[in-house]
């Protein structure tokens, strides 16, 4: 099921247009420069704008693998598989979910996650690396199911 907004843009694409957005606009800032080229009073910006920027883009894939669910849904005909596509969109949403969200909350204050020196503290960087390489994992389901659709012509997201 594809939705459209006002302006005619599937609505799982929104968050990667200010994906790109916050990206192209972060370019001013130092975004895509070596690290040592970007100026010290910029790094905060920098690092706001790719966090958010990151989020977003992880936003448009969840609802990118919702809406191909969704049309799945609507070819497939047996219960089970109907259950199991069911279980597949609830999974990815709740994993890749958590996963926008650790982008956030993984230091306190939410500030310390892009300015150096802030008070505060940070989650150890293995338990971060590890829930996003097990996220990562969790979309390996969608992607096995679209190898047989592309054979037999049929719409992905």
């Amino acid at each position: 099921m594809l939705v459209l907004t006002p302006a005619g843009v599937p609505n799982f694409q929104v968050p990667i247009l200010v994906s790109s957005a916050l990206l192209t606009e972060g370019t001013r800032y130092g975004i895509g420069m070596h690290f040592q080229d970007i100026d010290v009073e910029n790094l905060p910006t920098t690092g706001w704008i790719s966090i958010a920027a990151g989020f977003c883009t992880m936003l448009g894939a969840t609802w990118s693998k919702t809406s191909f669910g969704i049309t799945l849904l609507r070819l497939t005909s047996s219960r089970w598989m109907r259950w199991l596509v069911w279980f597949i969109i609830i999974s990815v949403n709740i994993v890749l979910g958590c996963q926008g969200l650790v982008q956030w909350i993984q230091c306190w204050p939410v500030p310390k996650r892009w300015i150096d020196g802030m008070p505060g503290s940070c989650w150890p960087a293995t338990i971060v690396q590890n829930y996003m390489t097990f996220a990562a994992g969790t979309c390996l389901p969608s992607y096995l199911i679209k190898v047989p659709c592309l054979g037999r012509g049929l719409p992905t997201a």
